[in-house]
């Protein structure tokens, strides 16, 4: 007797298997569960292995069965859940499963903030992830070429701080110069060097004041 394991380690692998899975191939696979299509045909369809649906539909079972499903069980488990819950949070329980912190609803939540300019610190909460990490998922969707970019387009509200990051102390006093407008009377800023996001390193307090005129 033979189990589907011992079978795939004979077959050809098929042509997407151990590939990342995107947010299309689990939106695929969730459509095939609910609509009764086989296991064999969904692997056909995704080009995996029959073992790695398994191990895709265990992540998607609640945290509290993550112990007590078999993985080779995982489908028939994740299909009764669908068929009696029309909100079942599959995302949410990869997010969790998988220690996920991007998905398909928080680049979108980032896209569509890098289009309209939204300020970074109201990204931070909606997210929710840190400036860095926001800056670093911005890169890698394509939005923004280098975390200096990002800061230019999202670290300045209107009437709130303006932020930047510059290569060298001298870079950021003569920005802080250019920006600062005439007609301000006082302007403080803060420049620090040091790496971004690094607690550590030495930072200036710089004031403008408009010159008093007699």
């Amino acid at each position: 007797m033979t189990t589907d394991s011992q079978n795939e380690s004979v077959e050809p692998a098929p042509r997407r298997a151990g590939a990342v899975w995107s947010a299309e191939d689990t939106a695929s696979l969730l459509d095939g569960l609910r609509n009764g299509v086989t296991l064999d045909a969904l692997a056909e369809t995704l080009q995996r292995r029959k073992s790695a649906l398994h191990a895709r539909c265990k992540k998607m079972l609640p945290p509290e069965l993550q112990t007590t499903v078999l993985r080779a069980e995982a489908d028939v488990i994740l299909r009764e859940q669908l068929a009696t819950d029309p909100e079942f949070a599959a995302e949410a329980n990869l997010d969790h499963n998988l220690r996920r912190r991007w998905n398909v609803k928080r680049d979108e939540i980032l896209t569509q903030g890098w289009k309209s300019r939204r300020p970074l610190a109201e990204l931070v909460e909606a997210v929710p992830a840190s400036e860095i990490d926001i800056a670093g998922r911005l890169i890698r969707l394509g939005l923004a070429p280098d975390s200096l970019a990002v800061a230019e387009r999202l670290g300045c509200a209107p009437g709130g701080r303006h932020v930047s990051l510059h290569a060298t102390r001298d870079d950021a006093h003569d920005h802080f110069t250019a920006i600062t407008p005439a007609s301000a009377d006082t302007i403080t800023a803060t420049v620090a060097k040091r790496a971004l996001g690094s607690p550590h390193g030495p930072v200036d307090t710089l004031h403008r004041h408009r010159p008093i005129l007699t």
